[in-house]
């Protein structure tokens, strides 16, 4: 069995990597891979609440359900940047720990797929970023980016910062993360964003993946109904075939 890692990024907080992450993992399920996850990171999460962070709900997608604290390394209650609330918590984000659970882990499964906290550019230590960690995780990285204007913008920022240290982006993802009005003009604006992505970027790009309203009340219905998306199986069948083993 080979074992491949991926590290799943957003241009922003909000832009639905962990539905999007969790929509993977399904599609991934379908074609038969062994599919783990890793949250190393969540801030927000209500210690009496388990059940309502992402971390919960990723590890339920898995059978069985791996433990909590196997998924999420750190988690911190305080709703903040992941440095802040680790500072807050009187606790360092130990990279080198979070690279020797991502291996022992990866050789676990056929597909890890490691979900991001923010943006590449998210303090997590004091000098050191999200991608920081991905430079030392040494894996390649998959951006989940928005069809709202502005969406370019962020995403050619998260490709050229990767791209700066030489870490490898292996996707873009459009995803359409909230409901919005579709006025005449939204539309044209998200068609647009969509369009100019694909000319312009130099990796792969899936979608645009449409908004599913069921997610905000049933998220596992949601995600779901998002692995059957034409789209997702496309960048499930491509991040199976890319090849990059760990060793």
């Amino acid at each position: 069995m080979t074992h491949q890692a991926f590290f799943i990024t957003g241009t922003d907080t909000g832009v639905g990597k962990t539905t999007i992450t969790g929509a993977i993992i399904l599609a991934l399920q379908q074609q038969g891979k062994p599919v783990g996850v890793l949250k190393p990171i969540e801030t927000g999460v209500d210690a009496t609440q388990r059940e309502c962070s992402d971390t919960d709900r990723l590890r339920h997608l898995l059978t069985p359900p791996p433990s909590f604290d196997s998924v999420c390394l750190y988690s911190f209650p305080q709703p903040l940047a992941p440095l802040a609330a680790a500072q807050m918590a009187g606790t360092t984000i130990d990279f080198t720990r979070i690279h020797s659970h991502m291996h022992a882990l990866a050789h676990q499964y056929s597909v890890l797929l490691i979900e991001g906290a923010g943006g590449i550019h998210t303090p997590l230590a004091p000098g050191q970023s999200m991608r920081d960690l991905v430079r030392l995780l040494d894996i390649p990285c998959l951006i989940v980016g928005s069809t709202n204007l502005g969406g370019v913008n962020h995403c050619r920022l998260t490709v050229e910062a990767l791209q700066q240290v030489g870490i490898r982006p292996c996707g873009i993802v459009l995803n359409d993360s909230k409901s919005t009005n579709q006025s005449a003009t939204t539309q044209q604006q998200q068609e647009s964003t969509v369009e100019l992505i694909k000319d312009w970027a130099s990796v792969p790009t899936f979608g645009p993946i449409d908004y599913v309203k069921i997610i905000e009340t049933k998220w596992q219905e949601g995600v779901t109904q998002l692995a059957e998306h034409p789209q997702i199986h496309r960048l499930a069948i491509h991040l199976s075939e890319m090849g990059t083993e760990i060793e």
